[in-house]
């Protein structure tokens, strides 16, 4: 089990800004993810060395944002201000560890 990401939420009308600012204090340039209709959300990402990465995420107006876990909590911590959400780990086989 190693570290793949962290994740920073923001509103989707301050994910721009966000992402601007946080590359700026990182000297780095966020890429654009994409959206993500499964849960909901858009993200930008910051790539690390040894294949960690940050990612900017904000939910979406978008029937998944209420539905699928990731994207109520990522609704959730938007309304709240936004910030850090959570890291999450990668593993070689997920089977070992269910």
């Amino acid at each position: 089990m190693r570290l793949d990401h962290v994740s920073y939420v923001t509103s989707h009308d301050q994910l721009a800004d966000t992402v601007q600012r946080l590359g700026s204090r990182l000297g780095s340039t966020f890429v654009d993810g994409g959206v993500h209709p499964r849960f909901g959300t858009r993200n930008f990402t910051l790539a690390l060395q040894n294949g960690h990465y940050i990612e900017v995420v904000c939910p979406l107006d978008h029937p998944a944002s209420d539905a699928s876990p990731f994207g109520k909590a990522v609704s959730k911590r938007a309304a709240e201000g936004g910030g850090w959400l959570t890291w999450v780990v990668s593993v070689d086989d997920v089977s070992k560890v269910r």
